[in-house]
C-alpha cells in the first residue's frame, strides 16, 4: 500500500522484542519506496530502546487519549 501514495503517518505495531527485525525491515522498505514518509513504531518502552529505524516511537501505555495525543504531536497540522 505504501508504494501507491504518501500517508501522513505510517504506524507499525511492534509485537515484543521478537517483532523488532520485522518492523525494522518494513520501516526500511517504506523509507526506500517513499524516503519522505513519516514512520512511527507503536511499542513498549523496552522495544523502544532496542531500535532506531523509525522517525518516532509511540509508547503503549494503555491510555488511548495519550496515544492519540502522541499521533497528533507527530503529524504536522494540515497547511
Amino acid at each position: 500500500m505504501f508504494w501507491a501514495r504518501h500517508y501522513d503517518l505510517v504506524l507499525v505495531d511492534v509485537e515484543g522484542e521478537t517483532g523488532i527485525p520485522h518492523a525494522e525491515h518494513l520501516c526500511s522498505e517504506i523509507k526506500t519506496a517513499q524516503h519522505q514518509q513519516l514512520v512511527a513504531f507503536v511499542c513498549n518502552w523496552r522495544v523502544a530502546i532496542m531500535t532506531d529505524c523509525p522517525d518516532e516511537i509511540l509508547r503503549t501505555e494503555f491510555d488511548p487519549a495519550a496515544f492519540l495525543q502522541g499521533v497528533r504531536d507527530i503529524v504536522p497540522p494540515p497547511a
